[in-house]
């Protein structure tokens, strides 16, 4: 057989099989149903009791916020490129950086994208139901902010969302130290300090000596279910996770320009825009 053809051969199946095994991991990950309001899944509040967890993460699943520059999660590569080229000592300076960040956490306004939650968290809470806040979030001060916890607890309290009466506050210190803290509750909010919430999460359950029957937990990032679900699989209690999608779709297109003028304006002002201020700047 001839060599080139034996060449195309042989790479014509290396594609073949780079093609397939792509196919198969993007089908093997863990789909969970997406929901745009909780009404639509009322009747998985309606039987939650004693035996059950719920979860929820906050950041665009109990409240959300508008701002172009508080909404990290929208950021393009490019603008992350332009802000460095443009403020380098926001890569270099660490307190510069948490300065900037805790600033936009703190001036952002957020509001709650679905005002049903609110009902469903103190029904479920009626009903016996386990029920905590699960977020990334770091555990200790950043920037302007004190105490991150205590700023959180506070803003959904204003809400009128609490989950602070079934758990002690306390540190997780068998897990590991971040900027300072452990990963945290407090005011019934699991802080997980950019751990691993499934991790997390593991930690509580064994603090408390939790042995729930089932958990549910809502989140907008599919990365984090999937942390939830593994920890859950791992000590055989059943999961069931909601990708929650609603808040996003309530976003404007995000506009890297009116972020920049944003950001300029932190960095010279020391105050936050907001998107219609943005505008006229």
């Amino acid at each position: 057989m001839n060599c080139k053809i034996k060449k195309f051969i042989y790479f014509f199946f290396i594609i073949c099989f780079i093609f397939v095994f792509c196919f198969l991991v993007k089908n093997n990950k863990n789909h969970f149903q997406q929901i745009d309001s909780y009404r639509s899944v009322k009747n998985v509040f309606d039987v939650c009791g004693q035996n059950i967890l719920v979860t929820f993460d906050v950041d665009d699943t109990l409240i959300t916020t508008s701002n172009y520059l508080a909404n990290d999660l929208d950021y393009s590569t490019w603008f992350k490129i332009c802000v460095a080229f443009k403020y380098p000592e926001l890569l270099f300076n660490k307190e510069k950086f948490e300065w900037l960040y805790g600033l936009v956490c703190k001036e952002a306004n957020r509001f709650v994208f679905d005002p049903d939650i609110v009902s469903f968290i103190s029904q479920i809470q009626r009903q016996g139901c386990k029920v905590v806040a699960l977020t990334s979030m770091e555990s200790g001060a950043l920037g302007v902010i004190e105490s991150m916890p205590k700023w959180r607890a506070n803003m959904l309290k204003d809400f009128g969302i609490d989950f602070g009466e079934q758990f002690q506050n306390i540190s997780f210190t068998t897990l590991s130290l971040h900027r300072g803290s452990y990963p945290c509750i407090y005011n019934g909010i699991l802080c997980a300090n950019q751990e691993a919430k499934g991790k997390v999460l593991g930690a509580f359950l064994d603090y408390f000596q939790l042995k729930p029957v089932k958990i549910i937990s809502f989140d907008d990032q599919e990365r984090a279910l999937n942390s939830i679900k593994s920890e859950c699989e791992k000590r055989k209690i059943n999961f069931t996770g909601y990708q929650v999608l609603g808040a996003k779709k309530l976003h404007n297109s995000w506009n890297m320009k009116k972020a920049f003028k944003q950001l300029d304006f932190v960095m010279q002002k020391g105050q936050l825009l907001s998107n219609e201020q943005a505008v006229a700047f």
